[in-house]
């Protein structure tokens, strides 16, 4: 199950990272005073380079929001119903006592010791050896 809640977790950032780089584009757009158009590669100056198109490639990876938003919305659904049949289906680790005997835990039963049994050579005499 660990494995499965890793993978799980790895896929969930998988589909967050174009949401990110949207979201890192157009914040970083902001502060250098730039515009950005899903369209077209515009000029953006930033410390003497032009950064436009490097804005416009993160921007259109970005687009893939959409596509990774139903993805991710799977993926969650999916995790939701493999942890409820885990929990419903699963050993517990602590078992609750039954309704039937009124809550109470049952005794332990005691532990049985066997009769001593007699030294080796009192056996032979009685076998006659």
């Amino acid at each position: 199950m660990r494995a499965f809640r890793l993978l799980m977790l790895l896929i969930v950032f998988l589909c967050l990272v174009p949401i990110l780089a949207l979201i890192g584009a157009g914040a970083a757009a902001r502060v250098a005073g730039c515009d950005l158009d899903p369209g077209q590669s515009l000029p953006c100056p930033v410390l003497g380079s032009d950064y436009g198109d490097e804005l416009f490639s993160v921007l259109n990876f970005g687009m893939h929001t959409v596509e990774a938003i139903a993805v991710l919305g799977a993926v969650i659904v999916v995790w939701v119903i493999v942890e409820i049949v885990a929990a419903i289906g699963g050993k517990p680790r602590n078992p609750r006592p039954s309704q039937q005997d009124g809550g109470s835990r049952a005794a332990p039963r005691p532990w049985r010791k066997s009769p001593p049994q007699a030294p080796a050579a009192s056996r032979k005499r009685a076998r006659g050896s």
